[in-house]
């Protein structure tokens, strides 16, 4: 069912433009959604009234018993709070925790709206470059406590699992990072939207699981969009334990941020009860993807670690001979995400979320614009 290639072409689609290129770029997938999910939704246009729904109460249960089965996480009701998209609640947070003349941390390279939610907010950035071992991207733990002694820092965005780098964050880094955070009086707000994407039998461990110094000090984010390829439905959580984070969070999306509309609400329910066989097969294809690319690009000289998460490759053109990576691609073919707009130039983004002939293709283009 994933090989099959759907003509996206034909809709209002920001990745296919209807050009002769190979768009592997925005975080979205190729596949077809899941059959529940569709006649979820069928069935609700059929009803006929398009007004004003709430959530079901369903959602919430149907999250909290899998946060529980998938992650040994428990999570209660009070905690969450629907929102839109984890876009909107990465500025939020921003607003809510921070004040004028405080700063916020962001690990670099990252999926680029952690780069703009400090400045949209009126804060200072501050950068903490993921470390290259020569093996894999390493967080770093020194450059961490460091930035947080700063008086004036507030707030740690991390992307977990990583995007682009597709790293998994493991139960005694997260401990770690969360100790380092707590004696600082930093706030944590863990964006884990692709934490269903993990592959080699890894599981997920949630930031705010690993103590409850950890969970006092975190917001979660967390949606099924990315997992069950319903992102341009939108819909997320943020989960917060602290009242007091509540309070602000809420305080500040008060009278700006709308509900979710009916359709969203319909296919998070039905992806959260009845897609996760789906999802088991979705995650199978995707590491065959990964699998295939890391080996066809490598053979090409071209540096990528092996994402334990995601589906993206976070690919090193550093030393592959071309003058623009991005513009001599998309002359060739190949439209990847340009990773100066990640915060690291030189390296390109590659979205696998796509039948493997695409990929195929994709290889086919590279190589003969490498050799040109």
């Amino acid at each position: 069912m994933f090989d099959e290639q759907i003509d996206r072409a034909a809709t209002q689609s920001s990745r296919w433009r209807g050009k002769d290129v190979l768009a592997l770029t925005v975080g979205d997938t190729d596949f077809r959604i899941a059959e529940p999910i569709r006649q979820a939704l069928e069935q609700r246009l059929a009803h006929g009234v398009l007004g004003y729904d709430s959530l079901p109460d369903a959602v919430y249960e149907r999250f909290i018993a899998r946060a529980g089965e998938r992650y040994g996480w428990q999570v209660q009701r009070s905690w969450m709070t629907p929102l839109p998209g984890v876009v909107q609640a990465l500025n939020l947070v921003c607003r809510a925790v921070t004040g004028p003349g405080q700063s916020i941390i962001t690990e670099t390279p990252v999926y680029y709206p952690f780069l703009d939610a400090p400045a949209n907010a009126g804060r200072e950035r501050r950068d903490l470059q993921a470390l290259d071992s020569g093996r894999s991207w390493d967080f770093d733990l020194h450059g961490l406590e460091s930035l947080c002694r700063q008086p004036d820092t507030r707030l740690l965005l991390l992307c977990h699992p990583q995007n682009p780098l597709g790293r998994v964050f493991d139960r005694e880094l997260l401990a770690a990072i969360a100790d380092i955070c707590a004696a600082n009086d930093v706030v944590i707000c863990s964006d884990e939207i692709h934490c269903d994407l993990l592959f080699d039998g890894a599981r997920h461990v949630p930031m705010a699981s690993v103590s409850k110094a950890a969970a006092d000090i975190t917001v979660t984010l967390v949606a099924p969009t990315k997992a069950f390829s319903i992102s341009g439905l939108g819909g997320s959580f943020a989960i917060m334990s602290n009242p007091d984070l509540q309070a602000r969070f809420r305080e500040m999306s008060a009278g700006i941020v709308p509900g979710l509309n009916i359709f969203t609400q319909v296919a998070m329910q039905a992806a959260w009860e009845t897609c996760d066989n789906w999802l088991a097969e979705q995650l199978i294809y995707l590491q065959e993807n990964r699998d295939y690319l890391v080996r066809a690009l490598g053979e090409l000289g071209i540096g990528c670690y092996l994402p334990g998460a995601t589906y993206f490759l976070w690919l090193d053109f550093r030393t592959s001979g071309l003058n623009d990576p991005w513009q001599d691609l998309v002359d060739g073919g190949v439209e990847l995400s340009d990773g100066a707009r990640f915060g690291q130039a030189g390296f390109l983004r590659l979205n696998f979320a796509s039948p493997r002939s695409r990929l195929e293709e994709a290889v086919n283009r590279i190589a003969a614009k490498l050799s040109a």
